[in-house]
């Protein structure tokens, strides 16, 4: 594995386990056993690691999205969650997440990127959403737009808690009971 590779992965790591804020290049560099003007060679500042994180985070979920993309909406759903759920047991909060509570200090392309991801993400929950409502597994009453926000909210906040109370299975029972809702 390349070096960069080995920084992106590292940094995956620290972003959801301590936050954007919560390592430095100086962490990462230590982590790999290099300089940190090293790591400088792939990344030329703090942000464009970032960048690179979150385009790389978008790219994994377009990927996916694909794969699931002939499922009915309520596997589709469960798969997603299932992705979440993996995180709750590594007691690891969604990088959108993360970055939402580092917002007020990310750098301004890290914004937009982060926007971006989170806008993709919605957009796919809202089709799913109106494919279950197609498929008449979900409710016909059905808001899409806000029951979009809702899941998305409930989500990283259910994350949340699961990491606070290290309960992994509470996410996952959240989760189920979230889904008996639509």
């Amino acid at each position: 594995m390349d070096t960069r590779t080995r920084a992106l992965n590292l940094s995956r790591h620290y972003l959801q386990t301590l936050g954007f804020n919560g390592f430095s290049f100086q962490t990462i560099a230590d982590a790999l056993g290099i300089k940190k003007a090293s790591l400088h060679y792939h990344f030329a500042s703090k942000e464009d690691l970032g960048l690179a994180l979150l385009e790389e985070y978008e790219r994994s979920y377009k990927d996916w999205s694909e794969k699931v993309e002939s499922l009915p909406a309520p596997k589709k759903l469960e798969q997603m969650l299932l992705i979440f759920y993996k995180m709750a047991l590594d007691e690891k909060i969604c990088p959108s997440g993360v970055l939402c509570s580092d917002f007020n200090t990310l750098p301004k392309n890290m914004k937009k990127q982060l926007l971006k991801f989170h806008e993709f993400q919605r957009a796919w929950l809202k089709d799913t959403l109106r494919q279950g409502v197609r498929e008449k597994v979900f409710r016909k009453d059905l808001n899409i737009d806000a029951t979009a926000d809702l899941l998305l909210a409930s989500i990283q906040g259910g994350l949340q808690m699961a990491r606070l109370r290290g309960e992994s299975e509470t996410f996952k029972a959240f989760t189920k009971n979230l889904l008996k809702t639509l």
